[in-house]
């Protein structure tokens, strides 16, 4: 065996361990690669549910908020009710009471047939279109 066999024998083997190191490490790379994008991935869909749930809460806190401020105003409403105040004027607007001394004055309402049978009869937009006449309902049509 020549010395150049000898040479390309021992080079042989030393380029084997070669591309063997430079694939592990282009392996290594790619393994690193997908670790980062992995990595990306999860803490940007992290961070999206955080974003969600952030809002959800803020929504949470300005009903809790809302429904305060109505407990409030309901029991503010009840405080009220119970006064003596609201129980006159209640009585004197539903049950016509009076105070001693005190004259009411009761102003009768206009006649008519309808409201005295007990059917107050409501007249609806096409009855009202109806009594009017040809020009008014011209009018109205144009400028609506």
């Amino acid at each position: 065996m020549s010395v150049k066999n000898k040479i390309t024998a021992v080079e042989n083997p030393l380029e084997k361990l070669k591309s063997q190191k430079k694939l592990r490490s282009q392996l290594t790379m790619v393994g690193v690669g997908a670790l980062y994008i992995y990595m990306v991935v999860a803490t940007g869909e992290a961070l999206w549910q955080n974003y969600r749930v952030n809002s959800d809460i803020a929504k949470l806190r300005a009903e809790i908020i809302e429904l305060q401020d109505k407990g409030v105003q309901l029991r503010n409403l009840i405080a009220y009710r119970g006064t003596e105040s609201f129980k006159e004027r209640e009585a004197r607007r539903k049950l016509g009471y009076k105070k001693p001394g005190e004259q009411v004055l009761a102003i009768p309402q206009p006649y008519s047939p309808d409201v005295e049978s007990g059917q107050a009869k409501e007249t609806t937009e096409e009855e009202t279109r109806a009594k009017l006449n040809n020009f008014q309902k011209w009018i109205d049509y144009i400028f609506g």
